[in-house]
């Protein structure tokens, strides 16, 4: 059942650089790939092409990427590294690489040597971050493969192109892992917390930019945007595609970047949050994956209006239900 409550956008998070330290917004721009300044930027292997995320390198989450809209520049922030500026939308792209995001090969645009200094500096002093918290199949002794920072194209140049879904011609996705948006409530957030305490998981609480959503929502009751199809948030028109199946990440203080000493939330999800009738696909739902309908201006407090629900008997529901507590 829908709550009677006005549903209201709490907070706008972007996050310019794929797995780094996120930027909270009051307004954003809503374009045909997103939030204008969300994951525009990644870093990816030299030789192989292939993205790197806090999956393998939980430090990625202490890289606090600054945007100027004014400068248009991206500027790289790191406690102990220089500050490095970078234009946000380059002039000339650079050295065009082919890279792999999942299972997507994407044409995307080198950043300069200078960015590649500035990461390569930054993985090795914090060699022994990675190794009190690892994340990922590492050799923590050997040399740290070269990195480059990338950045894309406009989809309407012919360069890049990553369809979010392929009844919504036009709409992309940037370096997200899967949609051009994601949405996540608090009241979801509070069961989760009160599910983790109830279980025995833990007794701390964690935050909702553990899940790294772009939008958040208060308002809600309790898994309400499950129902949710079509909605509306200020000008602005969205549809929703799916769950969000998580991570090991959402184990990782986004501020701290150091992982959880009891073990992480996604675990408890995978136990509450499996939706059928994908297992494996949807395993430890939370946040819901969301692509853009129309364009326009969002900000922190606009009214949300759900436009559409999904049919009751159409409605995906978790399985099996939450263990009863000790």
């Amino acid at each position: 059942m829908p709550t009677a409550n006005q549903i209201k956008l709490s907070a706008i998070r972007a996050y310019p650089i794929k797995s780094c330290h996120g930027v909270e917004l009051t307004e954003g721009h809503i374009t045909n790939m997103g939030l204008s300044i969300d994951r525009r930027f990644m870093f990816i292997e030299a030789e192989s092409g292939r993205f790197i995320t806090q999956r393998k390198y939980s430090s990625m989450a202490l890289i606090r990427p600054l945007v100027d809209p004014v400068a248009d520049t991206l500027t790289l922030t790191a406690e102990g590294q220089p500050d490095l500026v970078l234009p946000f939308h380059p002039e000339k792209l650079g050295r065009k690489y082919n890279a792999t995001l999942w299972k997507d090969k994407l044409n995307v645009f080198d950043m300069g040597d200078e960015a590649s200094k500035w990461i390569g500096n930054f993985m090795e002093s914090h060699r022994d971050h990675h190794k009190s918290n690892p994340t990922g199949d590492i050799d923590f002794d050997a040399p740290f493969p070269e990195l480059r920072l990338v950045t894309l194209d406009d989809p309407t140049n012919g360069q890049y192109s990553r369809p979010s879904l392929d009844s919504l011609p036009g709409i992309h996705s940037p370096f997200s892992d899967w949609s051009p948006i994601s949405f996540g409530c608090e009241a979801s957030l509070e069961d989760v917390n009160r599910g983790l305490k109830e279980t025995g998981v833990t007794n701390e609480s964690i935050p909702i930019n553990r899940f790294r959503n772009n939008l958040t929502f208060s308002g809600t009751i309790p898994w309400e945007e499950d129902e949710w199809l079509v909605v509306k948030i200020g000008e602005v028109t969205f549809y929703v595609i799916r769950h969000t199946a998580r991570c090991p990440v959402p184990g990782i203080d986004q501020d701290t970047a150091k992982k959880d000493s009891w073990g992480g939330v996604t675990e408890y999800l995978s136990k509450v949050r499996n939706i059928p009738p994908k297992p494996g696909m949807n395993n430890g739902c939370f946040c819901v994956d969301v692509a853009p309908l129309t364009s326009g201006t969002i900000r922190v407090g606009d009214s949300v209006e759900i436009l559409e629900r999904i049919p009751a008997k159409y409605v995906e529901h978790p399985v099996p239900p939450r263990p009863s507590s000790p």
